[in-house]
């Protein structure tokens, strides 16, 4: 039994990758998509089979008997069904779907979080009963189509993602006619590395600080009296000084990230660097990062920010 299971699926997976393949060149990933007559797919569902069925049943009846009652009552079955077609495919015919505009800064989302995405629906007048199902997020039924539709996606790993191709279809108005297509729109989304607080040494940032001597300034009232250099005060003690420390008054050097780590550390220390990288652009800090396939120089500032999270989740 399980050999056969996976005998059927491997084969129901062939299918499906080629009439994917089919869809591309039929469909291609655009930001704006208007369901046009090649694009709907309408065919009977199972209750309308069995409705068809009826149909044939009452027609041959009526021919057998002769009963004018039951082919006419045939023939009135037979007329809705036709006007369930026309309307099962009106229902979805012309509806217009884009992606959100692009931003100034990435869609994104941190791994093991949801990312919500927003599409723009146009031409939902008289548009009922609609229902929407993907890989990336649970199906969705609309009664009536609002004009934003939400997709509340679940990624789970690092990566740079575009939406998949999902399937909108509709059995409206009596469930005779199942009426539907794949969609696919062209809207990618980064999932950063999810953010880790720093519990060892070995993602410490390098920063080289060069050896420098203390400086020595006149002593001005309000300075500590810690940085009173007592031993010169005892030599000469009508001109005061203080030690001032020789890095607070160096301009603070930009923090450098290097990535090290390879196989399962390499996760933990993405995570670690990704939490780096927030604390330093909260703190105004200039920071660099270095990866196996990129460097990325000093800078601060959200672009740069998203430049390095995006470095990071492609190690």
């Amino acid at each position: 039994m399980t050999l056969k299971m996976t005998v059927w699926q491997k084969i129901k997976q062939k299918f499906r990758l080629r009439f994917y393949r089919w869809l591309d060149k039929r469909q291609p990933a655009s930001t704006e998509l208007t369901l046009r007559q090649h694009l709907l797919y309408v065919f009977p569902s199972a209750y309308g089979a069995w409705f068809v069925l009826l149909i044939m049943l009452l027609y041959i009846f009526g021919s057998n008997y002769q009963n004018n009652l039951i082919l006419l009552c045939a023939y009135l079955l037979l007329s809705l069904f036709c006007c369930c077609i026309l309307a099962a495919f009106f229902n979805l015919y012309r509806l217009q779907l884009k992606t959100s505009p692009p931003l100034s800064m990435p869609l994104h989302t941190y791994a093991g979080q949801s990312l919500t995405l927003s599409l723009a629906l146009s031409h939902t007048e008289h548009k009922k009963m609609l229902s929407f199902s993907g890989d990336e997020f649970e199906a969705l039924l609309f009664e009536t189509l609002p004009e934003l539709l939400p997709l509340e996606l679940y990624p789970r790993q690092r990566g740079f993602y575009q939406l998949q191709r999902f399937k909108l279809e509709s059995y409206f108005p009596f469930g005779l006619i199942r009426c539907w297509t794949y969609i696919q729109l062209q809207q990618p989304y980064w999932v950063y590395p999810a953010p880790a607080e720093l519990k060892n040494t070995h993602a410490t940032p390098h920063q080289q600080i060069p050896d420098q001597p203390d400086q020595l300034a006149p002593y001005l009232p309000g300075d500590q009296a810690s940085s009173i250099d007592w031993k010169r005060l005892a030599k000469n003690p009508w001109q005061p000084v203080v030690r001032q420390n020789s890095e607070s008054s160096m301009p603070a050097l930009p923090k450098t990230l290097v990535v090290t780590a390879t196989g399962a550390a390499l996760e933990l220390q993405l995570s670690q660097f990704c939490f780096l990288l927030h604390q330093y652009e909260h703190q105004g800090e200039s920071y660099s990062l270095s990866t196996p396939l990129s460097t990325i120089g000093p800078d601060q500032g959200q672009a740069h920010l998203h430049r390095c999270l995006q470095a990071l989740t492609l190690c």
